[in-house]
């Protein structure tokens, strides 16, 4: 994405500046073993994450709206907000039936659209908009950085929504993976299946009547393969909190989490750790623990997790992890709200 050659802030007041105290170099990577990463057994080593320097101010006397921008060592990027009811801006404590929000990424326009009746995110591009190493980085700084934010208002429990929907981009987009061609339109809908059924731990049962590949009379091993990663097995709507204290930190929970990891394996099951006493917050919608612990927790998100983690990836091979979670970034449940991890 080009950078941009001003940054310039909306704003009426300027709610807050914040310095990122973390060091520029990543450290060594880490020796990684699939089976104890996925366990939570070892250790999950982050890189570290680039200072940021970022303003936030209000759009206008008596809204909740806000515009703000921030800029780092990997370039510059700047926000809005617009609460709408009916088609007209909202004041201050209304709840809007929409939310637009406008992210500049070096330069880049991305726009988005909650509908809060139809469960919707449109997300809008001019359709070249792929992200680079450095789109990435600055990405990851805001996310820390408007953690920073919220945690020093102790507003993270009682947002309102066009804050809220600013906070789960940023969660979502601190994770999105390096190289990603985002399209001119893609609309994000809350998923109300729930989890498909893992057959024996072992994922999805191929077979030729699921899967065209399959009924190839000559179906060979790679066709086998292809079959496995054509499997879209993912996409559910399943809050971890549903099936233990994701917020307790003493000790890891442990469930099935499902990935693929083309050409390499198809659809796997694999035995994954989760929740605050995981490393690093294995399972929670967002790059580690983010707001101590705070955001939502859901299986596509551990599913997410697992596939990067198991195989130190951050390209596009775990991509399609990432859309199936898309939903639960943007619609999931923000659980440890009040406490964090504890």
């Amino acid at each position: 994405m080009k950078r941009l050659s001003a940054l310039i802030l909306a704003g009426s007041a300027t709610f807050g500046l914040w310095a990122a105290n973390q060091s520029n170099t990543a450290p060594a990577a880490p020796t990684l073993n699939e089976s104890s990463i996925a366990a939570g057994i070892l250790p999950v080593e982050e890189a570290a994450v680039e200072p940021g320097l970022l303003q936030t101010g209000a759009v206008r006397s008596g809204s909740d709206d806000i515009a703000g921008g921030m800029n780092s060592a990997s370039g510059a990027m700047s926000f809005r907000t617009t609460s709408l009811q009916a088609g007209k801006p909202l004041p201050r404590g209304g709840f809007p039936d929409r939310v637009h929000a406008r992210l500049e990424v070096n330069g880049a326009v991305i726009d988005h659209e909650i509908d809060y009746a139809a469960e919707t995110v449109t997300i809008r591009t001019d359709g070249s908009v792929t992200i680079d190493q450095r789109d990435r980085n600055i990405l990851q700084t805001f996310q820390k950085e408007y953690a920073r934010q919220l945690a020093a208002a102790s507003s993270a429990g009682s947002l309102p929504k066009a804050q809220d929907f600013l906070w789960r981009l940023s969660e979502m987009y601190s994770e999105i993976p390096l190289g990603m061609r985002l399209p001119s339109v893609r609309v994000v809908r809350k998923q109300t299946k729930m989890e498909p059924i893992d057959r024996d731990g072992q994922g999805m049962v191929l077979d030729s009547q699921s899967n065209p590949i399959l009924a190839r009379p000559t179906a060979t091993l790679p066709d086998i393969i292809a079959a496995a990663c054509d499997e879209r097995a993912g996409g559910g709507f399943v809050n971890l909190r549903d099936g233990a204290n994701v917020c307790e930190n003493d000790a890891p929970f442990y469930r099935n989490s499902h990935h693929d990891y083309c050409p390499a394996h198809g659809y796997i099951a694999q035995n994954s750790a989760y929740g605050c006493g995981s490393s690093g917050c294995s399972g929670r919608c967002g790059s580690g623990c983010g707001l101590d612990g705070r955001g939502a927790w859901y299986k596509d998100c551990l599913d997410h997790d697992v596939c990067n983690r198991t195989h130190n990836s951050q390209l596009g091979a775990c991509g399609d992890e990432f859309n199936e979670a898309s939903d639960d970034y943007l619609f999931g449940t923000i659980e440890c709200a009040l406490r964090g991890c504890h």
